[in-house]
């Protein structure tokens, strides 16, 4: 059975969830945004250097490290702006929660008030006792 409690509960909760994305998607701002994160772990081709002979495979790990950087970087972007819009997309699937229920609570009040429209009609009043004279 189901109530309008019921109903709050499931959109307090999809309104909590939509809370719990906007804070991760802050916190990917942030290490999508930190200094560090940014250039600060790019690697030059000297950082894989180990010997005059390993020129070749250095510019190799160098150029397949930072293209896998690159790719994170850009997962990280990507994170932080869909978990954004995941967020307010469960904001917008609450209140159209919210919104259908006042909509159906109000249907329902306009079906129970109104007068039977089929032909029926209600019970013929009562004759008066004790005549008229």
């Amino acid at each position: 059975m189901t109530g309008p409690a019921t109903t709050e509960v499931v959109t307090d909760n999809v309104r909590l969830e939509a809370d719990k994305w906007r804070d991760l998607s802050d916190q990917m701002s942030a290490v999508y945004t930190n200094p560090v994160g940014n250039d600060g772990l790019k690697l030059g081709v000297f950082a894989f250097f180990i010997g005059p002979t390993e020129l070749i495979s250095t510019a190799m790990h160098s150029s397949a490290y930072n293209g896998f950087y690159a790719e994170v970087q850009a997962l990280v972007k990507a994170a932080a702006t869909e978990w954004l819009q995941l967020g307010e997309a469960l904001d917008r699937m609450a209140d159209a929660f919210d919104q259908t229920d006042q909509t159906a609570e109000a249907d329902l009040e306009a079906v129970y008030s109104e007068p039977a429209t089929n032909g029926a009609q209600g019970p013929p009043p009562t004759a008066q006792q004790g005549g008229q004279q």
